[in-house]
């Protein structure tokens, strides 16, 4: 089994694809990922509209305000929420919230499995929902929640900034700091650690070589070293990833 952490890391969302097509097996893999996503009490209250006619897909993008590009993916697919299925289990949490989240898990899952099938996606959050419905005969009970696209990408975009771990993580509460956070987290392997700071690597004067060498010679030492500039880091962010 590969490394599922490796693959997160390396999706993308694509701007752009180029026409090419796409086995329906390799759509029908990312379909299954999607149906196998963890659900609310296991309702899988989800359908999926797998769109791959040309003229359709046109008008999907269009109905995307405009989004012509998402066209030239092989398929595009709708993703649906059955709310009124959640909230007879779960009242008003099942309808506003555990139908979105349930959704998210089954585009992440779909997401992911086109990429390890050398494929790539787009999330499509924003459409005029009523047209969307009404072109595509969705029932008034049904809400559409994403459109993703899958095929073959045009261009990959970089990796985008993302926070380090410490500034993500409060321990046992809302704000709570982790005072001992080189014991917690750099108890990672040394070159796992390593592989994080190549985006930081410049502000240690090292290349990540080096890094991992220190980092076994002087693990007390230099761990702390690493704390305290992914801390002064963390506070260098703006208010949100890109």
């Amino acid at each position: 089994m590969g490394d599922i952490l490796e693959l997160i890391k390396t999706r993308r969302n694509v701007e752009e694809f180029y026409p090419k097509p796409v086995s329906w097996e390799k759509i029908s893999k990312c379909i299954d990922a999607a149906r196998y996503a963890p659900s609310s009490g296991n309702l899988q209250n989800w359908k999926f509209i797998v769109v791959t006619d040309g003229d359709k897909k046109h008008t999907l993008a269009e109905i995307a305000h405009q989004q012509y590009e998402i066209a030239n993916a092989f398929a595009l697919v709708i993703v649906c929420g059955d709310p009124e299925k959640a909230e007879r289990y779960y009242g008003i949490r099942g309808s506003k919230l555990y139908t979105i989240q349930n959704c998210a898990a089954a585009i992440q899952n779909m997401m992911l499995e086109a990429h390890s099938l050398g494929l790539a996606s787009r999330w499509i959050g924003a459409f005029d929902e009523p047209q969307l419905k009404d072109t595509f005969a969705i029932p008034p009970h049904i809400r559409p929640q994403a459109i993703i696209a899958i095929g073959h990408p045009k261009h990959v975009p970089n990796k985008p900034p993302k926070f380090p771990l410490e500034g993500v993580v409060f321990l046992n509460g809302w704000g709570g700091t982790i005072e001992d956070f080189s014991n917690w987290y750099y108890k990672i392997p040394a070159e796992n650690l390593a592989g994080n700071l190549k985006q930081v690597k410049d502000d240690f004067g090292a290349g990540v070589e080096h890094i991992k060498e220190k980092l076994q010679l002087h693990p007390n030492g230099f761990r702390t070293k690493v704390k305290e500039k992914l801390r002064k880091l963390s506070k260098k962010q703006n208010h949100g990833p890109k």
